[in-house]
């Protein structure tokens, strides 16, 4: 059976130890239900809710990576509600977990994407393919993500200096710091 991929922009969030994290925790919907997308020219597709009710309890089997290869962390949650399949991962001590969290404080990375295995679908009437079932393998942080507009970011999260403020800040305000950073060249 062939491993599928999808992305999605999501919601992230990383938790904070005013919020009851350290910092390290990233949160945000992986699957948003009842969103049909086109994936290539063929194939229109959407994930039915519940469609991965089956592993909740053992998310922890479900491996959180960077860009679908590189392992920064593990899944601590994953639970359904009204937008999708929500989780929350720890980002390890690790030079690509350090890494991964400063991109997405940045806003350089912003969506989630999933490798799972489809075990029951449906065709609509409209020719949507419904994934009904399927096995999520893993949940990875990638840079762009299939879902637009449907699960975009709200903005991060971290710590302020003391530990005890939380800052927000918006796509918008990421978007003009960074377009204010001076760009290095490569000579």
């Amino acid at each position: 059976m062939t491993e599928l991929r999808r992305m999605f922009n999501a919601a992230l969030e990383i938790r904070s130890p005013a919020q009851g994290g350290d910092g390290r925790i990233v949160e945000g919907i992986a699957v948003p239900y009842g969103v049909a997308m086109r994936i290539d020219a063929d194939l229109v597709e959407q994930f039915a809710p519940g469609a991965f009710a089956h592993q909740i309890a053992a998310a922890h089997r479900v491996r959180f990576r960077r860009d679908h290869w590189q392992l920064i962390g593990r899944t601590l949650e994953l639970r359904e509600d009204a937008a999708g399949l929500w989780g929350a991962w720890q980002v390890a001590r690790t030079a690509a977990g350090d890494d991964t969290l400063a991109l997405i404080e940045g806003g350089a990375l912003t969506d989630l994407s999933i490798g799972f295995r489809e075990r029951q679908n449906r065709r609509l009437p409209d020719g949507t393919i419904e994934r009904v079932t399927a096995d999520l393998r893993e949940v990875s942080v990638v840079d762009e993500g299939a879902y637009g507009e449907h699960a975009t970011i709200a903005g991060v999260r971290a710590a302020a200096g003391d530990g005890d403020a939380v800052e927000r800040v918006g796509l918008a305000e990421c978007a003009q710091i960074l377009g204010r950073l001076p760009v290095l060249s490569s000579s």
